[in-house]
């Protein structure tokens, strides 16, 4: 008679309920982990793994082999026990990695304030993978090498709907992010806000309600076609100071990149 099998670890609870799911279709099936292993095309050991809980989920193909070898449970109720464990796994591992500064966009004096406090917000949010942050936004706007230069400190957003996506993306939502768009607006100036702009976020459209409010048209107006900001350039972690001359209708980048 083998050893009894460990306590199910639910750091993650989610993963530990994958876990339980795994072993109880074992126990129906009668057989040892050497006899699922006989089959499967992974080791005793990853099997026993992807049955003990923890603080990961194991991956989606050792628990098909698992199941395969017991010759039991529905993998469709495996795989959204699965997507729950992965999401809450990721999600755990995320908050362990958040910082207790509390960006101050509120304090934004230039460019260089502006992208110190997108990196806090970063940090806060827990370092999310860039890939992440690009699906979490949606097609076309975040790219991942755009937030990649925002949480380095080369780039800060131009385009109001790529600078609400990343902070979308940072866990920034609803009246919290009034002090941003103010910020924004302070170190790029009204003329950078679109003169429609069809939103396409409730945080595109807060933005929307927030400038016909804040903003008076004839501002942004007089505004839109040439625009100095002072702020600071970063150049590898140093700050200086200098203007920024942009021209709308030939920017391309969307992102305020100092020479």
């Amino acid at each position: 008679m083998g050893r009894p099998e460990k306590t199910i670890d639910y750091t993650v609870v989610e993963v530990g309920e994958l876990a339980a799911y795994l072993r109880a279709q074992r126990a129906a099936s009668g057989r040892t982990y050497a006899e699922l292993a006989e089959g499967a095309l992974c080791s005793q050991a990853t099997l026993k793994r992807a049955a003990s809980g923890g603080s990961r989920p194991p991956d989606w193909k050792t628990v098909c082999e698992y199941l395969r070898g017991c010759g039991h449970g529905d993998l469709e109720e495996a795989r959204l026990l699965y997507e729950r464990a992965l999401y809450a796994a990721a999600a755990a591992a995320r908050d362990a990695r958040r910082t207790t500064v509390v960006p101050k966009p509120q304090f934004v004096r230039d460019l260089g304030d502006l992208s110190g406090a997108l990196r806090d917000a970063y940090r806060r949010a827990g370092s999310p993978p860039v890939r992440e942050m690009e699906c979490w936004a949606g097609p076309g706007r975040l790219p991942h090498s755009t937030a990649h230069a925002v949480i380095k400190g080369r780039a800060v957003p131009k385009s109001v709907h790529t600078y609400i996506a990343f902070l979308e993306a940072c866990e920034i939502t609803g009246r919290a992010l009034v002090p941003w768009f103010a910020a924004w607006v302070k170190v790029y100036g009204p003329g950078r806000i679109p003169p429609v702009m069809v939103p396409a976020t409730v945080g595109e459209a807060y933005f929307a309600w927030w400038a016909s409010v804040k903003v008076p048209p004839a501002v942004v107006q007089e505004t839109a076609q040439v625009h100095a900001v002072s702020g600071n350039e970063i150049v590898n972690g140093s700050q200086r100071a200098t203007t920024l001359l942009w021209l709308p209708e030939k920017d391309e980048s969307g992102l305020g990149v100092a020479a």
